[in-house]
């Protein structure tokens, strides 16, 4: 099993950096644009996938499928409790993301899937029932996602091999639906991909007992209108950024779209979105060393106007990503 401190080789973070672009792209196109030996990248693809380095999944557009609104929550625990608290959030189907971050008390981040606006209200009115040693906590709702985690990917590829790689992918419409309804048979695919993003269609329609062709069908029609997102998951440690950060920003209103665009084009910047509150403005970036922290700070979001407020917190472990459920750090 590879641990978060470990660091891989340029190789195998080139196939990453592929997969990361294109889940589902298959070994032989991999090493087509890569220059690899067909056999070299499965390989090396099946010993990252078996030793848990890396992880194809999948992940819905909640608001587009009509599954719910993602809502950001900051909890302050009690002292000694952190763990605890985050262990219990994890085994919440409902919670995609928990991780733990620096600062003057025991804080997490999580992020929730929340069906509704009456569970809104639940939420803010009664916390989360079954979660310890929680003191305080606040509720910020997903207004707008600049880009995704499942959009970010390793900056190690040249722009040649990173277009022929999403060329190589199924694309997407140029103006979906702001809604679709989820069929039946859709849920069992988009469980499937989420499973295992790389799944054979083949092995797919083994196991949902459709024909192939129908099974790819799905898969696309999921892919095209956006309502699924492929995502390889992998620990940023793990591609040699060990320096993990969140920042909240405050920004007048009519500049969200202009501010929330231009962070998120950054290659530091695996998540930016529109939140609700003061702070109405999330990011998650991922760096080499702290000093490159303090270059992104000084360089990259100090030249973009109207960031009237900043507050930085550096991760200090993620216990689930995209659903993925991650190892408690480890103990001296």
């Amino acid at each position: 099993m590879v641990k978060d401190s470990d660091t891989l080789h340029a190789g195998d973070r080139r196939i990453i950096a592929a997969l990361q672009i294109n889940p589902r792209a298959a070994v032989g196109v991999l090493g087509r644009i890569l220059g690899e030996h067909e056999r070299t990248v499965a390989r090396k693809v099946r010993r990252l996938v078996t030793s848990g380095a890396i992880r194809p999944t999948a992940v819905y557009d909640t608001l587009r499928c009509g599954r719910g609104s993602a809502v950001h929550l900051r909890l302050e625990t009690h002292s000694g409790a952190l763990d605890r608290a985050a262990q219990a959030l994890t085994q919440r189907s409902d919670v995609r993301r928990v991780v733990a971050v620096s600062g003057r008390s025991s804080v997490l981040w999580c992020e929730m899937i929340v069906p509704n606006i009456p569970e809104l209200h639940n939420l803010v009115a009664e916390g989360l029932p079954g979660i310890p040693d929680v003191r305080r906590f606040e509720v910020h709702t997903t207004l707008r996602t600049f880009t995704t985690v499942a959009e970010w990917h390793l900056p190690v590829l040249s722009p040649e091999e990173e277009d022929l790689l999403r060329r190589s992918a199924v694309q997407h419409l140029p103006t979906p639906a702001d809604r679709y309804e989820l069929s039946s048979p859709e849920r069992q695919v988009a469980d499937a991909l989420m499973e295992n993003a790389r799944v054979s269609l083949t092995d797919l329609s083994h196991r949902l007992g459709f024909s192939v062709a129908t099974a790819g069908r799905r898969v696309a029609s999921l892919l095209e209108r956006r309502m699924l997102y492929l995502r390889t998951e992998v620990e940023p440690g793990l591609l040699g950024l060990p320096v993990q950060a969140q920042l909240c920003l405050t920004v007048p209103p009519a500049a969200l779209g202009a501010v929330g665009t231009a962070l998120s084009a950054y290659p530091e910047v695996r998540y930016c979105a529109a939140i609700t509150g003061t702070q109405n403005l999330i990011a998650e970036v991922c760096l080499r060393h702290e000093a490159d922290f303090y270059r992104f700070l000084d360089d990259r979001l100090g030249g973009i106007p109207h960031v009237s407020g900043v507050a930085t917190e550096i991760i200090t472990h993620a216990y689930k990503r995209g659903f993925v459920v991650k190892p408690l750090p480890a103990t001296s």
